[in-house]
């Protein structure tokens, strides 16, 4: 036990150092670059004017260019806080310079709880491998396939900065990349239709962001109608919800979800427009009327809605394991801009309704997010196992949460009790509760109601030296590959250790790359990828019948070795599926 702290705590040292390091490196080159760019720097032309950007090399020493900041919305500030984005029209001056990512959105610190960002957030930055015309070579080549990226982060933090997303291994595989900022916290989410606030702000400055995309990204060699919206944690999310979106899916053409599909009750804000009532009676309002309500958060400072967003928590949600406050919300009226107006459940089960191809998938050690947020108080879930029950199973009055509590705690620790020597188990659990079990239920209706999608669905596995967050997390020697960590084999932001090209890590990021990038490009994860890497075809998920009672998940396992496997973790599987036939009639 001392050995496994000792070495728990070495690792968290390790990452941050390696995140200290890599924030003074990409501090003062976001410095520099502002004040002495490189000179080899191309003009775009876009409907808002012109942008001038920065020509850079890959680390396969190849050319790209790449256009930070861009602003492709009015600031949402004052009378337009809260409301739906408002289109940029003009750049305020012909050429804007695109050197350095701009402002973050006002934001609550993960880590730190820290408060920073700025309301005039709302910019998009555009990776490109070659620009039309760029060379003899180049004319007549078919424009390249566009991946849009959306950020995870709760719903209250995170941006497109390539501090964290530094797409350059993508766009060595010919693809052009886009990354963006969106309103988070209450600045995005706040939900009060009453005065005028619809909701789903920050999903709307991504839906505008795909629409900026649709009419300029041709200017950078992108292919408009081959576009792939993909994200990861609140980014998947979004990305889910605009797969079910009406008005998003004009603008997107194969989705990716990297750990979150936005299925049922427990993504979704719970009691939205009390929320925003708290955060106002915190605030000192005293009335009884929304536009009252409306009224006095708009006069609050940004940073501080964000520091004390936590006072609109109900006492229901106090209780879960993880807390996402202010997130999407299903609205009242179909506009030009909603997004949701029926629930996920009832849009998946409207039989034959979707087309749109699917890569969708968790890591295995998704809990290790929800033991961070707990903190040590997940060794009470023993002694109150009314609390091991999900939302997902629902509110039907034969629910005994308390029985069912133990049933669960039984098949998860046996007669083991709840504590460090098995928070493996714990860490299953949790995966389970806060992802997996969803994802896996999302597959079982796109399985049986939607024949015609084709839905290729992972299990990422692989716990290497990038994984840097569980590490950062003090949670390193905790079984599994942690939530958000996949994102570390994709990307390459500064602070990642430097590996050989033969290592396992680069092996894993070669993996992800070309499985991505051959979804972008093909719809088919694995069309010409390379044996040596992939040796198998990553098949969908098959489809059964309506009236079927069985449901066979296969999915890839991502690891140093990628393999098909037929329903990973099966008796837990079978365990939450018996769960939801008993305590909700008719829900799969």
């Amino acid at each position: 036990m001392v050995l496994s702290r000792v070495r728990t705590l070495r690792d968290f040292v390790s990452a941050l150092l390696h995140f200290a390091y890599g924030l003074v490196l990409f501090v003062v080159q976001h410095r520099w670059i502002r004040f002495w760019p490189p000179p080899v720097r191309p003009v775009v032309s876009v409907k808002q004017g012109k942008v001038r950007g920065v020509t850079a090399t890959l680390p396969n020493g190849g050319q790209f260019h790449y256009f930070k900041g861009i602003p492709y919305a009015e600031p949402p500030v004052g009378n337009l806080r809260f409301k739906p984005p408002v289109p940029l029209t003009r750049f305020r001056k012909p050429t804007v310079d695109c050197y350095a990512e701009r402002a973050n959105a006002v934001q609550k610190d993960f880590f730190s709880k820290r408060c920073s960002g700025s309301e005039s957030c709302l910019y998009l930055n555009v990776f490109t491998p070659r620009l039309p015309g760029e060379a003899d070579t180049t004319k007549g080549v078919p424009r390249l396939p566009v991946m849009v990226y959306i950020h995870g982060g709760g719903f209250m933090s995170g941006s497109g900065s390539t501090f964290f997303y530094n797409p350059e291994y993508f766009v060595q595989q010919d693809v052009v990349v886009v990354t963006m900022n969106y309103r988070l916290g209450p600045l995005g989410f706040l939900y009060l239709p009453s005065a005028g606030i619809p909701g789903n702000a920050g999903l709307k400055d991504q839906l505008l962001a795909l629409q900026w995309v649709q009419d300029n990204i041709a200017q950078f060699g992108g292919n408009p109608n081959n576009v792939t919206l993909f994200g990861e944690s609140a980014g998947s999310m979004s990305a889910y919800l605009h797969y079910l979106s009406p008005n998003s899916r004009k603008y997107v053409h194969r989705v990716i979800c990297q750990s979150g599909v936005a299925i049922t009750d427990s993504f979704f804000q719970v009691e939205p427009e009390e929320k925003a009532r708290k955060l106002a009676r915190f605030f000192g309002y005293t009335g009884d009327d929304d536009q009252g309500v409306l009224e006095t958060l708009q006069k609050v400072p940004a940073q501080e809605l964000a520091k004390h967003q936590n006072e609109a928590i109900s006492e229901g949600e106090k209780k879960l394991a993880l807390i996402f406050i202010f997130r999407p919300v299903i609205e009242q009226k179909q506009t030009d801009d909603s997004i949701l107006t029926q629930h996920p459940r009832d849009i998946l089960k409207s039989y034959d309704t979707l087309r749109m191809p699917l890569l969708e998938g968790c890591n295995d050690g998704e809990g290790i997010l929800a033991l961070r947020t707990l903190g040590k108080k997940w060794k009470s879930f023993g002694a109150t196992p009314e609390r091991l029950v999900p939302v997902l199973l629902g509110v039907r009055p034969d629910l005994d949460r308390s029985v069912v509590g133990r049933q669960i705690k039984q098949f998860y620790f046996g007669e083991r009790p709840v504590n460090e020597q098995t928070i493996d188990k714990m860490c299953e659990l949790l995966s389970d509760n806060t992802f997996i079990t969803n994802s896996v239920t999302g597959a079982e209706w796109l399985a049986k109601y939607q024949p015609n999608v084709k839905h290729f669905h992972y299990r990422f596995t692989y716990d290497g030296r990038y994984s840097l967050l569980k590490r950062l997390f003090l949670l390193s020697h905790v079984k599994g590959a942690c939530h958000g960590d996949d994102t570390m084999y994709m990307f390459n932001p500064c602070f990642l250790p430097k590996l050989p090209p033969n290592s396992e890590e680069c092996r894993v990021r070669d993996i992800f790359i070309a499985l991505w990038t051959s979804f972008a490009k093909h719809g088919d994860p694995t069309r010409a990828v390379p044996s040596n890497l992939i040796p198998v075809r990553w098949e969908p998920v098959p489809k059964i019948a309506l009236d079927s009672d069985d449901f066979e998940l296969d999915c890839l396992e991502i690891n140093t070795t990628p393999r098909m496997v037929r329903n990973p973790c099966a008796d837990r599987i079978q365990l939450w599926r018996g769960l939801l036939k008993q305590y909700r009639t008719n829900y799969l």
